[in-house]
């Protein structure tokens, strides 16, 4: 394919400009982040945040868990980890439910019991700020319904109330500067060259949503981690933190400095998978609508060539394992310092330095895959 030589310099003033674009729109989701934000609050403390509604735990919960959780009876059937594995993963003093805890709870509030929390409450109890943030969540009618479905998504996102913000604002703000920067580049050429303009916007998309779950915290919904009862290198990669930067706490290991190394090799892995199978796919579209086309309407002489799907694929596998891995852990880190210290205060300040540090990250990125993408002959 073609390319004018000064493809990089153009690009980087197109999304300088499509920034103004961006965050405006984006300031839109604040109000969806803000639904999240006073979770937070009680994720780091163990109580609901000022101004919030109260779920009225029974008394017993507030006392830390009661007979019918296992561990603290015969009841429960869970004898729980040996003092090395609490030496290994750390003991926290999170309140626990036990079986007719969390279902008076749920009862309550009108909701199902999930099947792996009544699982837990009935093993060595549930955590009372898991229970507490996923009633939370059934107040709203998407986010509810997600949580109810798929697992994934709804331990994320009682770990992190801010992930759907974060997904929504990396999306919204790799759509609008590709789609100006794709638009201004390209030109009369842009309908002509459109299939390469939608594969690049679809496989962009996926990557998003990828990039963002794949770093986001996961909720210990149990006394203990599924990863007291792994072994060898299960157990190794369990001690592995979602990100670099990620805390300790809730019910996690207490991360080592060799863990968290690990961390880096272990998203590498993940994120080039990730990139190579959404590179090929992507690619693979668009060579297929090429193919349709030119088929429909005959060959002419401003026909690209067709890209090689493989190469394509081995490009985002690299950019994936390389630059994104690392540009989006500091990310992470960032986002992370300002919810412990800034945010505290203004809450607000979270989310605009999402918005900021995405925005910026974007630009970076594209950058990166444009040298990449000419170093390995794509482009």
């Amino acid at each position: 394919m073609k390319r004018s030589t000064d493809v990089r310099s153009r690009r980087t003033a197109l999304q300088c400009q499509a920034s103004f674009m961006v965050v405006f729109p984006a300031l839109r989701a604040l109000r969806f982040g803000q639904a999240y934000a006073a979770g937070k609050s009680f994720l780091q403390t163990g109580r609901p945040a000022k101004g919030g509604d109260s779920t009225n735990l029974p008394a017993t919960a507030t006392g830390g868990g009661s007979d019918d959780a296992g561990g603290n009876s015969g009841n429960g059937g869970g004898k729980g980890p040996s003092k090395k594995e609490l030496d290994e993963f750390g003991e926290d003093e999170d309140n626990m439910l036990g079986k007719a805890e969390a279902e008076e709870l749920c009862r309550a509030k009108g909701i199902e019991l999930p099947q792996d929390f009544l699982e837990a409450a009935m093993d060595n109890g549930l955590r009372t700020i898991v229970l507490e943030e996923y009633i939370r969540l059934q107040g709203t009618t998407f986010a509810g319904w997600l949580a109810r479905t798929f697992p994934a998504f709804r331990d994320r996102l009682i770990e992190d109330p801010r992930f759907f913000f974060k997904i929504g604002a990396e999306i919204i703000i790799d759509v609008c500067c590709a789609t100006v920067a794709e638009v201004r580049k390209r030109g009369e050429k842009f309908w002509g060259e459109f299939e390469f303009y939608l594969s690049d916007l679809a496989v962009g998309m996926v990557l998003d949503i990828v990039l963002v779950t794949l770093l986001a915290p996961v909720a210990v919904i149990g006394k203990y981690p599924k990863a007291v009862e792994a072994t060898g290198v299960k157990r190794m990669l369990a001690r592995v933190p979602s990100a670099v930067f990620a805390p300790s706490e809730h019910g996690h290991p207490r991360y080592r400095a060799i863990d968290r190394s690990l961390c880096i090799v272990v998203k590498a892995l993940e994120y080039s998978l990730a990139g190579l199978v959404c590179g090929f796919a992507g690619q693979g579209f668009a060579n297929g609508l090429m193919t349709i086309k030119r088929n429909m309407q005959g060959a002419s002489e401003n026909d690209v060539d067709i890209p090689s799907a493989t190469n394509t694929a081995l490009t985002w596998a690299f950019f994936m394992g390389t630059s994104a891995n690392v540009r989006y852990q500091l990310v992470y880190g960032l986002e992370h310092l300002v919810e412990i210290t800034v945010a505290k205060k203004i809450p607000a300040a979270a989310s605009a330095t999402t918005l900021i540090a995405r925005l910026a990250n974007n630009v970076i990125g594209g950058e990166n895959f444009i040298d990449m993408a000419r170093w390995t002959g794509i482009q």
